[in-house]
Order: C-alpha cells, then sequence, then structure tokens
C-alpha cells in the first residue's frame, strides 16, 4: 500500500488551492470537510504533510517505514 492509498483510504482528498499559497496543491479530510491545508508543490509533500500533521513526526516516520515494507513483499 502506498502513502496516497492510505490516506484515501483515511479521506483525505487533494483540491486545487489557486495562487497565493506558495503551491496551488491542498489537502481536505472527509471528517472535516470545511477545512483544508494549502501551499504544497506536489501531492507527495501534501500527503506526507497530513501524515506528520495528522500522527506526528516520528510516528508517520514508521507508518512510511510499514507502507514501504508492504509494498516490498
Amino acid at each position: 500500500m502506498t502513502l496516497e492509498e492510505f490516506a484515501k483510504d483515511a479521506g483525505v482528498s487533494i483540491i486545487d488551492c489557486g495562487d497565493g499559497w506558495g503551491g496551488k496543491i491542498g489537502y481536505t479530510e472527509i471528517d472535516y470537510p470545511f477545512c483544508s491545508t494549502c501551499g504544497f508543490k506536489t501531492e507527495k509533500a501534501a500527503y506526507k504533510s497530513w501524515l506528520e500533521d495528522k500522527f506526528g513526526k516520528q510516528t508517520a516516520k514508521a507508518i512510511l517505514k510499514l507502507l514501504k515494507k508492504a509494498q516490498e513483499k
């Protein structure tokens, strides 16, 4: 499973934020539909930021490690 698949399963959606945010890509969560986080240049950066914001940096590292191991099998 990739980070993108994990995030989508968790209810994260990528959105277009338009100009003026430092990056046009952002994300929103199904649990908080009226909140969004913008300013990313890539979808990968948005998903990684969501993961770190949701779980903390150390836990995010562990989750990424697990996802990578799952992909290798």
